[in-house]
């Protein structure tokens, strides 16, 4: 069998739908050498691959070029059995080859934001059409059938986001000197993180609430302090900016700007807890790291977070909207100090160890269709 993964960016962006395109990429080329298939992979906008996850010569990448890479994709795919769409925007690309050749098998991955609608056009015939529906969460799942009630909800498959295989999970989880020392944080203080883009455009993250109950927590004895990191863009850091400075908590937060791939480990470990409580997660892949480095989490209760925290197992749900819920597991979380980080680790990774993430894709693409 010859499977052909389509899709958008993995190696030239950084972001959660592009860390499950690098993990997948990965998991077709190991698949690939046990012999299950042969998978090949063209992106859009990639220009070139990171062969530790898949191989230059089974990669073809179009930089952009969008109607080259729809015409080549067109040309090229009556050499492989199973299609593989990594995002609804190539819808247009799956219908065609559906509509050319209707035995081949369409799969499409699904992942948050981009099908909690209702579509039309070719986005509402390729879910209808498509084989398979790959869905990173229960959640997005249920938005698909909710708002697309045409699509068969028995096609629909539950595929979770997985850890990186590259990420080293901690052994010491002690917090690194290093950064205690580069945000001159004291022995007694407590960190919260959240670790995400900060967009103007995209205010569903949650970091505003934590900003704004921060002046109750913590007192003299009790030192918080809140570390927001991710790239801002100029309005959201004006924006933040003067969040921080209506609340006047300006010694609690540290805004430390895009945190490199080298250091994002050490600054999960920085934290007594990651609370990152969201409204519009498809899944979450930032939980599953913290929790992978044996950090406590709090997310929201009304997006796939649900699905990354286990319905609450491996960390703390709050209503996104809930500013009374938020501080009572913030609170909650510091106080806690007789947990098991290794424990929390191992509970990730026997629920979204890479592993288990290449089996399920395994069963999906060689016709076994029961999810484990």
């Amino acid at each position: 069998m010859r499977v052909l993964f389509l899709y958008l960016k993995a190696f030239s962006f950084t972001g959660g739908i592009e860390k499950f395109n690098r993990s997948f990429l990965k998991a077709l080329h190991e698949l690939s050498v046990d012999g299950f298939f042969d998978a090949d992979g063209f992106s859009s906008f990639d220009t070139a691959t990171d062969e530790r996850y898949f191989p230059a010569q089974r990669f073809k990448g179009y930089g952009g070029k969008r109607m080259l890479f729809v015409i080549a994709t067109l040309i090229r795919s009556f050499k492989y059995d199973t299609i593989i769409l990594g995002h609804i925007n190539l819808s247009v690309i799956g219908y065609m080859i559906k509509k050319i050749r209707p035995n081949v098998k369409l799969i499409l991955v699904t992942h948050g934001i981009e099908v909690w609608k209702t579509h039309v056009g070719h986005k509402k015939k390729l879910l209808e059409c498509a084989d398979i529906i790959l869905s990173v969460s229960e959640f997005t799942k249920t938005k698909i059938i909710e708002f697309n009630p045409s699509v068969a909800a028995d096609k629909i498959r539950v595929f979770p986001n997985t850890i990186d295989p590259y990420f080293v999970a901690p052994t010491n989880f002690e917090k690194p000197d290093y950064l205690v020392k580069r945000y001159n944080i004291d022995a007694d203080t407590k960190v919260i993180l959240t670790v995400t883009r900060l967009s103007f455009s995209e205010k569903y993250k949650g970091y505003d609430n934590t900003i704004e109950l921060l002046h109750e927590l913590g007192d003299k004895e009790n030192k918080v302090r809140y570390l927001l990191c991710g790239k801002a863009d100029k309005e959201e850091e004006n924006r933040i900016q003067e969040l921080i400075k209506e609340n006047n908590i300006a010694e609690k937060i540290l805004l430390t700007g895009f945190i490199k791939d080298e250091e994002l480990i050490d600054h999960y470990l920085l934290a007594d807890v990651f609370a990152m409580p969201s409204k519009k997660e498809g899944f979450g892949i930032v939980f599953i790291e913290a929790l992978t480095c044996g950090r406590k989490v709090i997310a929201g209760s009304k997006d796939g977070s649900v699905d990354a925290l286990l319905n609450g197992k491996l960390g703390k749900l709050v209503d996104p909207d809930s500013k009374e819920e938020l501080i009572v597991a913030i609170q909650e979380s510091l106080d806690n100090v007789n947990y098991s980080p290794l424990l929390l680790q191992q509970q990730v990774f026997d629920a979204f160890g890479f592993h288990r993430y290449k089996e399920r894709l395994k069963n999906y693409l060689t016709n076994n269709s029961q999810q484990d």
